[in-house]
């Protein structure tokens, strides 16, 4: 089977593990196309060259197209200069994956020129929206619910990375298949633990050995919640003041300034420790300096927590995790961790105190299960998953792409 895999975020080799796995399914033929550079949260992607063997292992082959874009990161307007025809021509498809927001500029040219090329051929998409495709918070609002509306109908299979997207999209009017799949993680990367590393780490930061490390990875900004971590470390610490227990917290953003003035208002400067950004390379030596993860965010308008990567990669190192209620924490922290009400800073403090008392007994038994959880949100169940629907898809739309002379025609 024929597949033409779509998404901005394949520039990146971090994500690119998805197309990795997807190559590796006997029967698929995949062409992948991505873009030359993106912004994430603000910071530069460029694409990254793929590398023929990892680990000593040769990488499943398929074909790649890297297109050209406009409007790099900004929200959901990206769209390709070039690229996009080519990547059509050159993989054929029975099946398209589009692994871009249905309200996204990306998926509208990208249906469209489907529509030129393979006409006839099914769409799967992926989204992670989880509250409304008629509401938006970003500037071009009323533009992306039209596009939502034009893109939708030409769809025939939805992924969710959660459970809340399935209600969304069957408010919007799809009344296709819908399965909720979560996303992928490499796992792996983050169940090996080098102690040299984060010994090293430790000492740079002056944790002592048997201090407890409590921490928080991401961006600073107000709907995460950070600020709700601080005051809830401060409660445990006034509580408990001979505590060596440290904060750890790995990312910077807009609330920076603000977060690190609440800090010292509340006393507890001293025990905050910083460290602005990191490559994603380094992300399991600082997750295995933790003890405990925590992701406090907050619903803000029509935003709520989406997925939550951050708390796989935790589960995934044997780390306890707490979460808010907010949007698909709950669901995935499963029973691999705790979780509290969001916007409430002293059920947090509780739920940190709680963690801090288990008994190493307790403390295995809870990182078992926080891995096993882990585990399923690897991206070779992610692959699996996803490809049974496309698989369904193929099956119940037999067609193939019926615009060769068209095709010929664009080729000149």
């Amino acid at each position: 089977m024929r597949i033409l895999i779509v998404n901005s975020m394949f520039a990146s080799s971090v994500y690119r593990r998805c197309v990795d796995e997807f190559a590796a399914i006997p029967g698929v033929d995949l062409t992948m196309l991505t873009v030359d550079s993106w912004r994430m949260n603000g910071r530069p992607m460029p694409f990254e060259p793929i590398v023929a063997e990892s680990a000593g292992c040769p990488r499943p082959a398929y074909a790649t197209v890297v297109g050209n874009t406009g409007w790099r990161g900004y929200e959901n307007r990206g769209f390709y200069r070039s690229g996009l025809l080519r990547a059509f021509r050159m993989s054929k498809p029975d099946v398209l994956f589009l692994m871009e927001e249905p309200f996204s500029v990306f998926a509208a040219e990208i249906l469209f020129v489907k529509s030129l090329i393979s006409p006839k051929i099914p769409v799967v998409f992926f989204t992670w929206n989880n509250l409304s495709l008629e509401k938006f918070d970003y500037r071009p609002g009323l533009f992306y619910r039209n596009v939502a509306k034009q893109t939708i109908p030409r769809m025939h299979y939805g992924l969710t990375a959660n459970s809340d997207a399935i209600n969304v999209l069957r408010h919007a009017g799809f009344d296709k298949p819908i399965k909720t799949i979560g996303y992928g993680v490499d796992t792996a990367d983050y169940r090996k633990k080098s102690t040299e590393k984060v010994n090293a780490i430790r000492v740079s930061l002056n944790i002592g050995k048997e201090d407890k490390v409590i921490g928080y990875v991401g961006r600073m900004i107000d709907m995460k919640g950070v600020d709700l971590l601080i005051d809830a470390f401060a409660q445990m610490k006034h509580e408990d003041p001979n505590s060596t227990s440290k904060l750890l917290l790995v990312g910077s953003g807009e609330d920076e300034k603000k977060l690190f003035q609440l800090a010292s208002e509340a006393g507890i400067s001293s025990d905050i420790r910083h460290i602005p950004s990191v490559s994603h390379k380094e992300v399991p030596d600082y997750m295995h300096t933790l003890d405990i993860l925590v992701l406090p965010s907050r619903r803000k308008a029509m935003w709520a927590e989406q997925f939550g990567r951050v708390l796989v990669e935790a589960m995934a190192a044997g780390k306890i995790v707490i979460g808010s209620s907010s949007g698909a924490i709950p669901e995935v922290i499963g029973n691999g961790g705790f979780v509290f009400p969001e916007n409430d800073a002293v059920s947090l403090s509780i739920e940190l105190k709680r963690a801090l008392l288990l008994s190493k007994e307790e403390i295995s038994k809870l990182a078992n299960a926080a891995r096993l959880r882990a585990e399923y949100f690897s991206w070779s169940r992610f692959a699996r998953d996803a490809y049974e629907a496309i698989e369904y898809c193929h099956s119940h739309f037999p067609t193939k792409s019926k615009s060769a002379a068209l095709d010929r025609r664009i080729t000149k």
